[in-house]
Formats: C-alpha cells, structure tokens, sequence
C-alpha cells in the first residue's frame, strides 16, 4: 500500500512538473507571435510612418480594414505553424528522434512560412497601391534610410 502511494506521488509531481514546462512554453510561444517580438511583426500600420507618409484618414481607415483582412488570413497559417513547431519540438525530445519524421516536420514548417511570406508579400503590394507615388517615395526613402533589409521590420511593421 505505500509502494503504490509513494509511487502516485512522483506520477502527480512528474505530471504537474510536465504541466509546467508544457505551459511555460506555450505562453512563451504565444507571446513570441503576439506581435510584440519573434517570428511575425504585429503587420498594422506604424504611427511614426503614417505621420512620415501624411496619410489621409481615408487611406488609414482602408489600410486597417486591408491589415484585419490580412490578420484574418493569417491566424490560421500561424496557429499550424505553431503546432507544427510544437510538434517538431516534441520530436526532438525524444531519445531517439525519428530522421524522417523530424526532416518531414521540418519541410512542412518551411512550407507553412513560405505561404505566409506569400501572404505578407500580398498584404504589403495591396496597402502600397493606397499610397500616391509621392508617398511610395517617401516610403522608399524611409526604409532606405531605416536600413532595413526587409521590408517588415520596425519602421513598416509589415507593409
């Protein structure tokens, strides 16, 4: 009988240690694609650029309805590629990672971020054609003078 309490009490703190961890990385995950740093910038509009571009409230208000269509496109593309990191992040943790499975995994992670660059990519031509060829200038002109290699980093937040 004390085997079996002994034995119910290390299952109950493995397990809560296990819920622990698991925890612990989902919100540290969650956090990383709130937006507010990680793999995918929060694609709205930059204040700072709206008021670089002097844009109309008329092209503000298009470009937040064209951003909740984009965030709405994505939410689901990001969700897969978080389960699928989860996934792969599983597999490695066993003792004896499958090859196949992980290289598998692997490409369908780099499937998924290849279909939100596709995606990016649209979202940034489409809030570009709102602007007048004065303001894609100073568009240019920003991101030349930020330094930003591509196009979604600080300064653009996505387009």
């Amino acid at each position: 009988m004390m085997k079996t309490l002994d034995q119910r009490r290390e299952r109950i703190v493995r397990e809560l240690g296990i819920l622990i961890v698991v925890s612990t990385l989902l919100s540290s995950s969650v956090w990383a694609f709130s937006g507010t740093c990680g793999l995918m910038a929060d694609f709205g509009l930059n204040p700072q650029m709206a008021s670089i571009l002097e844009l109309t409230e008329e092209q503000k208000a298009l470009i937040w309805e064209k951003h909740e269509t984009f965030i709405e496109g994505i939410n689901p593309l990001r969700n897969r590629l978080f389960s699928r990191k989860m996934e792969l992040r599983e597999l490695w943790g066993q003792g004896n990672p499958d090859q196949g499975k992980t290289s598998a995994m692997q490409r369908e992670i780099q499937a998924i971020q290849n279909q939100l660059q596709e995606k990016i990519i649209q979202y940034q031509m489409e809030c570009r054609e709102l602007l007048s060829p004065e303001q894609q200038e100073k568009l240019g002109t920003a991101m030349a003078h930020h330094g930003s290699r591509r196009p979604s980093a600080r300064f653009m937040n996505g387009w």
